[in-house]
């Protein structure tokens, strides 16, 4: 099994061993022993609720730092739509981008066209489709990992279209290349991410590829920077280019959805990882039926409510409201250019999502057979609260770990008082 990457990193240094991470994780791919916390790599999505979780700071993203970014000698940043929401309503979508140019960018990508393109793109991918309903948007990269670990009956509907931030990606690096006579490898095209997951798509795709992006930094790591030069705008005219944005970039990751395309009837929009769990459970039983299209977004309130966002999610939905509002209806220039790309741009995924290779999946058919009688036996002699101090989230998953041998039965505390001595002692030097 290949190493897998991961878009949060835990400090056992810093770690408390509280065991809410490990109950906050919708996988089960937490555990928690002698008082640390521990990941099973396979069983992570990244979906960033341990690191909201953790109340001791022992979790933190994995995104770049400008020091990291000086090997480049062209540095563009491709904002996040999330991103414009995090201000005040007088802040204008220039004046933030001339504050990324401040903090030490060379250029602001405007990927607005990108969305566009992926607009047109699944709306096109939709009304073809010969495979099973529903097709499922692939923009979430949790989303996308949820489905190999949990759900990889469901693979093969994940719509196989790259998401608008690596079509940006690939488009820049062309343009730059082209107008600077520089080699692709020299511009760097860093993410203004909402969510510590879009850097793990970068990190590692789920597609197997390399990523047509050369990194992330998180909203919250440059939100202070970014608000200081706010503060300093002069109140000059916009740039004209600003003006050219989509009619669809503020709606991209959104609660309210973003497929304007797409029949509304036939189009679930879900917000949060636990309606997306249940929605994905009816699919897998067939209890969906007419409906084209999941647009998922793992956390609540879409984007703007990405655990590296600064502002108030309500609050940043107002105000992405307020820049939907103040967007142009047409614009020709913007028009014109996705017409253009939209005529010779790939937009399909380089190489198919499979299923990831979880535990069960490289063991033999007898062991596996024989950790689920041990899993039966042991669960009869637990007392089945599921009070997960034993370090597991639930007494079935600390069956399956003891016959797996990661752990013991007197970890239960039920069968062992020498387990609540042991925890009495890690947690009384807190």
């Amino acid at each position: 099994m290949s190493e897998l990457k991961h878009g949060f990193k835990i400090s056992a240094d810093k770690c408390h061993g509280l065991m809410h991470c490990m109950r906050a994780c919708p996988t089960h791919a937490i555990r928690v022993q002698n008082g640390k916390a521990r990941l099973i790599p396979e069983l992570c999505i990244d979906c960033g609720g341990c690191l909201t979780a953790c109340t001791s700071g022992a979790i933190s993203a994995t995104t770049v730092t400008f020091a990291e970014l000086n090997r480049f000698k062209f540095k563009v940043a491709v904002a996040a739509p999330a991103l414009f929401t995090q201000f005040g309503l007088n802040d204008t979508p220039a004046q933030l981008e001339q504050a990324l140019l401040s903090i030490g960018f060379d250029a602001v990508w405007e990927y607005a066209v990108d969305i566009e393109l992926i607009d047109r793109g699944i709306a096109e991918c939709v009304g073809q489709w010969t495979g099973p309903f529903p097709l499922i948007n692939n923009s979430c990269p949790v989303v996308v990992r949820l489905v190999q670990v949990a759900y990889p009956a469901l693979v093969d509907q994940l719509i196989p279209i790259e998401a608008p931030r690596g079509i940006a990606g690939r488009e820049l690096k062309r343009k730059y290349s082209r107008e600077l006579n520089l080699k692709p490898e020299e511009i760097a095209a860093i993410y203004i991410t909402p969510c510590q997951a879009k850097t793990l798509s970068i990190l590692q795709p789920a597609e197997g590829v390399e990523s047509f992006l050369d990194g992330a930094v998180g909203i919250s790591q440059i939100y202070n920077d970014l608000f200081f030069h706010l503060r300093k705008k002069t109140g000059k005219e916009e740039h004209p280019k600003s003006r050219n944005r989509s009619t669809e970039f503020f709606d991209w990751g959104s609660p309210e959805g973003a497929f304007s395309r797409l029949s509304q009837e036939k189009c679930l929009i879900l917000n949060g990882l636990s309606d997306i769990i249940k929605v994905f459970d009816d699919v897998e039983k067939g209890r969906i039926t007419n409906i084209d299209f999941l647009e998922c977004h793992a956390c609540q309130g879409g984007c703007i409510g990405g655990n590296l966002t600064v502002a108030n999610p309500y609050v940043a939905r107002t105000r992405n409201i307020h820049l939907i509002s103040q967007r142009p209806v047409f614009v020709p220039e913007y028009e014109k250019e996705v017409a253009r790309r939209y005529a010779t741009e790939d937009l399909s995924l380089r190489a198919s999502i499979k299923p990831r290779a979880v535990e069960n999946a490289v063991i033999g058919l007898q062991e596996q057979v024989n950790r689920r009688k041990k899993t039966e036996a042991f669960l009869k002699v637990l007392p089945l609260v599921n009070c997960g101090l034993c370090g597991a989230p639930s007494c079935k998953r600390h069956a399956e770990d003891v016959a797996a041998n990661r752990a013991e039965m007197v970890d239960c505390v039920f069968l062992s008082s020498e387990r609540i001595k042991r925890l009495r002692k890690i947690y009384k030097k807190l």
